[in-house]
């Protein structure tokens, strides 16, 4: 389990950094079946809950030219600014979550029972 910053492409593929020696880096690259959850951290325990719950396959990404493809994104997107993050920097630590499964909850927009929520299978 670890909580990362990350960005997705047009196919709703995730990016995240994080170093190979952390415990979620060596569990991937041992198993690459992964679980991932997206809520907005402000929401308020008694509020309508949104957010993803996700299931699919993480991979270490490889080679410059996908880590610059993917870099800029996540920079722009987490308002990094930092020059001296380059895909040097990155490599070895980029990977990429291809979703099979997306489950979407939203309390306010579908009135359904806890376990009914729609589900995208990709």
């Amino acid at each position: 389990m670890a909580s990362v910053y990350y960005t997705f492409d047009k196919d709703l593929n995730l990016y995240f950094l994080s170093a190979p020696s952390t415990l979620h880096a060596k569990q991937i690259l041992q198993n690459s079946q992964v679980a991932v959850s997206i809520a907005d951290s402000h929401q308020g325990i008694l509020s309508k809950k949104r957010g993803l719950q996700i299931s699919g396959e993480a991979h270490q990404i490889s080679g410059t030219a996908k880590i610059k493809h993917v870099l800029q994104p996540w920079k722009s997107a987490l308002g990094v600014v930092d020059p001296t993050l380059t895909h040097k920097v990155a490599t070895g630590k980029m990977f990429k979550i291809m979703p099979k499964k997306i489950k979407l909850f939203d309390q306010e927009l579908f009135k359904v029972e806890d376990g009914m929520e729609p589900v995208l299978e990709l």
